[in-house]
């Protein structure tokens, strides 16, 4: 039995879930961008590419430039930043990036960060993050980033959370929506004479509600190459996808690791040949406390540990 402390990821499972992530959304005629807020690692990330994802996401653009140089050329940054001290953070990230664009959800954001890009004589890509921008408010910005030099207009994201039990139960009827909602926008862009390249929708237990929506042209997920024991308990995956455990006696590196629809729980026991280990409610806090308590990963194949990799903190500063 395998019992490597503190923290094992089962890379055959890993490899498994990606490439049925991905075949299941290549089938349906969409990409996947890899989300890497549930591991933290460039191995991993540089994984997901290989198997076929189009690129990352990240939150910062020192992630970015961390990935790029583990040879990663599409990144997105999927937060909507509004801090004038990070435009020229993008712009330098944009100059070294092949492909590099960010969210963002107000005016001041594509203006602030055109002029950053153009002093920097670089174009940033932008896209209109649906999550914290109201629908009616997309096409002004659309047209601002098309008139804005140093911006070049990627199209839209969304991201579809399942935060209680009816949604997660519910979970391919509510991507399924919000897929529409978020197509809808496109095409009204359209309509207007906007091109609107990329349409991303996030999430890994809606994914297969959105990947059936003509229109949708991309998968933003995180959680899909490890999955989690909430998702287990939830169906989205079987108990034995769940790639990544926790040794019992490590239950500090599990704190906050429950699942917005089952707020009591932060973990549960792992799968066989891992069943004196537990696994994570919710993966994405175990990244984060990883990183607080310095705690590297085991990677393991047939029993045999094959590597270690080391989540990596990124924050963007002055």
């Amino acid at each position: 039995m395998v019992s490597f402390p503190p923290v094992v990821v089962d890379l055959l499972r890993i490899d498994a879930n990606i490439q049925r992530f991905h075949r299941a959304t290549a089938a349906a005629g969409c990409q996947v961008r890899a989300h890497v807020k549930a591991h933290r690692t460039a191995e991993l990330a540089q994984r997901q590419v290989a198997a076929g994802a189009v690129g990352v996401a990240v939150h910062t653009a020192s992630a970015a430039v961390r990935l790029a140089e583990a040879g990663v050329q599409d990144i997105v940054l999927a937060w909507p930043w509004p801090d004038a001290w990070r435009f020229p953070l993008f712009a330098d990230a944009a100059a070294t990036i092949p492909r590099f664009a960010i969210h963002v959800d107000r005016p001041e954001s594509i203006t602030g960060i055109g002029a950053a890009a153009t002093e920097r004589d670089t174009e940033v890509g932008v896209r209109i993050d649906l999550r914290h921008t109201p629908a009616e408010s997309a096409l002004a910005l659309a047209r601002l980033a098309v008139d804005t030099t140093g911006v070049r207009f990627d199209g839209l994201s969304g991201y579809c959370p399942t935060a209680t039990a009816d949604e997660i139960r519910d979970r391919y009827e509510v991507g399924r929506r919000y897929a529409q909602s978020v197509v809808a926008v496109a095409e009204a862009l359209r309509d207007a004479g906007i091109d609107c390249p990329v349409v991303s929708v996030g999430g890994t237990p809606t994914a297969p509600g959105a990947c059936g929506v003509d229109g949708v042209t991309e998968i933003c997920a995180g959680v899909y190459a490890s999955f989690d024991g909430g998702l287990a308990a939830a169906g989205v995956c079987a108990p034995t996808d769940v790639a990544l455990s926790v040794a019992a006696d490590a239950t500090e590196l599990l704190d906050g690791c429950a699942q917005h629809w089952d707020a009591g729980v932060a973990w549960m026991p792992a799968a066989s040949p891992y069943s004196d280990r537990l696994v994570p409610a919710h993966v994405c806090p175990l990244a984060a406390n990883l990183l607080k308590y310095g705690v590297e990963i085991t990677v393991v194949a047939d029993g045999e540990q094959v590597a270690t990799w080391r989540p990596f903190a990124a924050p963007d500063r002055v």
